[in-house]
């Protein structure tokens, strides 16, 4: 797998950080869902969207999630975009409150730029890395 992660940008040995880039401020389709509210199939608030993070490609690799643990305290998840599904007024993501809460929080970019902590993100929510998908962009 990891042959598959390399080969389409995603470093196994080093650090992709300086190409992994948040959208605020940006112009992007997607900046109008920062601030939207997450729930899931059950109904469930799961947080807000904070942010949105590109890939090496190019390709928006990640939703930053504001999810709240209590009523006072928050903690930053990267959920795959490939594992919300956004409307007008909210996104679903298909994932329990207890699988959102046992998340890793994000840390930093250097750690979600490392290929096999991005991937196992991916794989925690049940999607499959974009860029392992054939036909992908980037793909070499």
């Amino acid at each position: 797998m990891l042959v598959l992660m390399s080969a389409s940008g995603y470093a196994a040995d080093k650090s992709v950080v300086d190409h992994l880039t948040p959208l605020m401020g940006g112009t992007s389709d997607v900046s109008n869902l920062v601030g939207k509210t997450v729930k899931n199939f059950q109904g469930d608030n799961l947080g807000t969207i904070g942010d949105f993070v590109r890939g090496p490609e190019g390709h928006i690799a990640f939703a930053m999630l504001n999810y709240g643990v209590t009523d006072s305290t928050r903690k930053i998840i990267a959920v795959p975009v490939g594992a919300l599904s956004c409307g007008k007024q909210s996104c679903v993501l298909n994932a329990s409150r207890e699988t959102v809460g046992t998340t890793p929080p994000f840390v930093s970019m250097d750690d979600l730029a490392k290929a096999r902590t991005a991937a196992n993100i991916y794989f925690y929510f049940g999607v499959q890395p974009y860029w392992t998908e054939k036909g992908t962009p980037g793909e070499k």
